[in-house]
């Protein structure tokens, strides 16, 4: 008997923190194969995906339109995640209309993309919960729902601040007191923050491919838990047996500890000069702002349960899962690690 032909899938953001567990569930899988476009396939992480069986990679950047059709040419579906702190949000604005548009006109089949929440719409148009790097997603997540289903199924993948984020992000812990205490200090409010752990995500986009006659044409709003600061540190607490404390800062203490390098533009990863529309202050603000007065707790965990009753159902089973101690930074972000990275290479 022949074997099942795989479908092949295009992951663009392949070597980002969502993508790679994207392309690891999907390799495994006995359906599907994987192209990742790359930039750089001599990076660390990109060797560390063509390792893996069913993978291969093109190289090529996600604002090149030549690059794009190449990728998109002869795959049965994608899963699109541009990189808004590279692209910046005008530039990632218009090549996420086109790779849409050039996925339609290369004949695929699905086209899942990986979306944010659309703060400005969700908060009701108010200015202060704009910020680049979600709003560009949402504004074209909008559009893609907005169009005919017939020819190319599409399906947004809505995803909010990342769990791992407390290992390595802007929901780490600031400090360790003397007696074992660890202080979260930043100025969310006691809102609910829809949580989403890395480890399960690959196996919701395997869903949608597998099942287009229940994920075409909706947006997939996941989350792990929906937490307030004081539902982490109670969690901490439980899985450790240390103390943990929320202290909720100003704005004007708080950003300047933690913008990348003073004046940083929205888009700090950048290293060709596009424009920015914001500084990296002003985004992080109505990050914070939104993420903390708890307007993206908007998701439908039976459903969640209902697609993979085996998914990580807490914050504390994580950080048992994990063995989460707080203290240490791990490895998630990839523009971190590659700032980190390009300034070892400075000296």
């Amino acid at each position: 008997m022949a074997s099942l032909q795989r479908k092949e899938i295009l992951v663009i953001g392949g070597t980002g923190a969502q993508g790679m567990p994207v392309v690891h569930t999907l390799s495994a899988s006995s359906e599907y194969s994987v192209r990742v476009l790359t930039r750089d396939p001599a990076s660390t992480r990109a060797k560390s995906l063509a390792a893996l069986p069913n993978v291969t990679l093109i190289q090529g950047t996600q604002d090149s339109e030549a690059d794009l059709h190449r990728a998109f040419k002869g795959v049965y579906g994608a899963w699109v995640n541009l990189d808004g702190f590279t692209l910046g949000e005008m530039k990632e604005l218009y090549f996420a209309f086109r790779c849409y548009e050039i996925a339609r006109g290369e004949g695929l089949k699905h086209y899942v993309w990986a979306n944010c929440d659309y703060a400005l719409r969700i908060a009701g148009w108010r200015e202060e919960f704009h910020w680049g790097h979600n709003d560009a997603k949402g504004r074209v997540g909008d559009f893609i729902l907005a169009q005919d289903q017939k020819g190319m199924a599409s399906t947004l993948f809505t995803v909010g601040p990342y769990m791992d984020m407390l290992i390595d992000g802007m929901l780490m812990p600031a400090e360790e007191l003397d007696d074992g205490t660890l202080v979260w200090e930043n100025p969310s409010e006691d809102g609910k923050i829809p949580l989403m752990a890395l480890h399960d995500v690959g196996v919701f986009v395997k869903w949608i491919f597998d099942h287009p006659e229940r994920s075409t044409g909706i947006n997939l709003e996941m989350a792990t838990d929906q937490v307030s600061f004081s539902d982490i540190t109670s969690a901490f607490a439980r899985v450790t047996g240390r103390k943990g404390i929320h202290r909720r800062v100003s704005f004007e203490e708080y950003l300047p500890k933690k913008e990348p390098y003073p004046n940083a533009p929205a888009n700090w990863a950048n290293t060709d000069g596009s424009p920015a529309t914001m500084t990296w202050r002003q985004n992080f603000t109505a990050w914070w702002k939104f993420w903390g007065g708890g307007l993206g707790a908007t998701r439908d965990m039976k459903l969640l349960d209902k697609i993979y009753p085996g998914r990580i159902k807490t914050v504390e089973e994580w950080m048992r899962k994990v063995n989460y101690q707080g203290g240490k930074r791990g490895a998630v972000l990839k523009n971190i690690g590659d700032l980190i990275a390009r300034r070892q290479a400075a000296g």
